[in-house]
C-alpha cells in the first residue's frame, strides 16, 4: 500500500459525505445548536438529512470549529471518530469487512478512500514484529485544524480496526504528530487508551504485525467482489464530475521543472485554450485557481518532503523571486515557509533551511 503524497481534489471540492458530520451531531444539545453549526459551513437540518449531500473539507472545517464552541470541546474529533463504524459508509464499509485479511481491507480503504472520507494518505509498513499505518496530509490541511483531522482520522481508523478484528482488538500504540498542552495529552491518552507519543515525527498507528495477514472469519470472496464493483462505480462517478480538474491538476503537478501553461495543458489534453477555460468554468473553476492549489500542494511536499531551500521551492514553481512565494505561502497558511516546516515536520531539514535563511533564502 502506498501513501499518496498529493491529490487532485481541493479544499473547495464537494466529494466528501456528511458521515463525519451525522456523528458529530449526535453530540450536539439541540436541533437550534445544531442548525447553527451547520449554517457555519453553508450547511442546513435537511442538507444534512439527505444522503445524497456532498461537502467539502472546507465545510466541514467551519463545522467543526462551530461544533466546538457549542460544546467547549476541543477533542470532539476523538468522540466523533469513534461512532464512525464500518456502516457509516455504505458498500465500501461491507467491502473492507468481506476482506480476506486485514492487509487487504486496509488497501481497499487506501484505494476508495474518498468513499469513506479518508482524509490523509496511507502508508502500511512493517518494523521488526510491528505493523506501522502511517498517516501523511494528501490534502495540504494546515494548523490548527491539522490536529483536528489527525485526531479524527486515527479515532475512527481504530474504529473501523475493531470492527474488522473484533472488539477485543487493541492497537500497541499511537504517535502523534503537531502540539498539544498537557491537559490535551492527559485526555488524548485517556480517549484512547493505550499508549501514546507525542510530539512525533509521523502520525502513525502500530498493531502486532500477525493481524495483518491472518484471515478473517467474516471474509467472503463474491461479498467482496460485488462490493468492490460497486465501490469503483462510485469513485468513477465522483471522478467524471471533476475529471477535467483532475487532468488539469494531475498535469500540473507531474509537470516536472516547469510548470505547464494552459496553451500547453490544452494542447496535451487535444483541446483548445478557450474550450479549455470555457469547461473549467463550468465546473467553478479556472486554470489559475487550480495553479494556485497546485503551487500550494507542491509547496508543501517539498517542505515536508525534502530538504529545498525556499529559493530552490520559489524556482520550481516558477515564481519569480524567493520573496513572492513567501508572500503567497504565508497568504495560503497563516505561516512562513520555515516556520510551517518546524511546526509540521518536527524540525527534519530545519538546520539546512536555517542556513538558507542567514541568506535571505527563508
Amino acid at each position: 500500500m502506498g501513501h499518496i503524497e498529493t491529490t487532485p481534489i481541493t479544499l473547495d471540492d464537494k466529494v466528501f459525505s456528511t458521515a463525519e458530520i451525522l456523528a458529530a451531531a449526535g453530540l450536539i444539545g439541540s436541533d437550534e445548536q445544531l442548525s447553527e453549526c451547520l449554517a457555519a459551513g453553508a450547511m442546513s437540518l435537511a442538507d444534512l438529512a439527505n444522503p445524497l449531500t456532498k461537502i467539502s473539507l472546507n465545510q466541514q472545517a467551519l463545522i467543526n470549529a462551530a461544533f466546538n464552541r457549542v460544546t467547549g470541546n476541543s477533542l470532539l474529533s476523538l468522540q466523533v471518530g469513534k461512532r464512525l463504524h464500518l456502516t457509516s459508509y455504505g458498500i465500501v464499509g461491507f467491502a473492507m469487512l468481506s476482506s480476506a485479511t486485514l492487509r487487504d481491507a486496509l488497501e481497499t480503504a487506501s484505494q476508495y478512500g474518498l468513499l469513506i472520507n479518508l482524509k490523509m494518505g496511507l502508508q502500511l509498513h512493517v518494523e521488526n514484529d510491528k505493523a506501522v499505518l502511517q498517516l501523511s496530509d494528501q490534502y495540504g490541511l494546515i494548523s490548527p485544524e491539522n490536529s483536528f483531522w489527525y485526531h479524527l482520522e486515527v479515532s475512527k481508523l481504530l474504529t473501523l480496526l475493531q470492527d474488522i478484528l473484533g472488539r477485543d482488538f487493541t492497537c500497541d500504540g499511537i504517535e502523534l504528530a503537531g502540539e498539544a498542552t498537557a491537559q490535551q495529552r492527559a485526555d488524548i491518552q485517556a480517549s484512547f487508551g493505550v499508549p501514546v507519543r507525542f510530539d512525533r515525527e509521523r502520525t502513525a498507528i502500530r498493531l502486532a504485525a500477525h493481524w495483518l495477514d491472518s484471515r478473517l472469519p467474516q471474509s467472503n470472496s463474491i461479498t467482496h467482489s460485488s462490493c468492490k464493483t460497486d465501490c469503483k462505480a462510485q469513485l468513477q462517478e465522483i471522478v467524471q464530475k471533476y475529471d477535467i480538474s483532475y487532468q488539469v491538476q494531475n498535469l500540473l503537478l507531474n509537470s516536472g521543472d516547469c510548470i505547464a501553461s494552459l496553451s500547453e495543458i490544452a494542447d496535451h489534453l487535444h483541446l483548445s485554450p478557450r474550450t479549455l477555460r470555457r469547461r473549467l468554468d463550468a465546473l467553478g473553476t479556472s486554470y489559475n485557481a487550480l495553479l494556485v492549489e497546485v503551487r500550494k500542494k507542491l509547496a508543501i511536499r517539498y517542505l515536508l518532503n525534502t530538504p529545498m531551500t525556499t529559493e530552490a521551492i520559489s524556482e520550481q514553481l516558477n515564481y519569480s523571486d524567493a520573496a513572492n512565494f513567501r508572500h503567497a505561502f504565508k497568504r495560503w497558511t497563516g505561516r512562513s515557509p520555515r516556520e510551517y516546516r518546524v511546526l509540521n515536520n518536527g524540525g527534519k531539514y530545519a538546520s539546512r533551511f536555517a542556513q538558507s535563511a542567514a541568506y535571505g533564502m527563508a
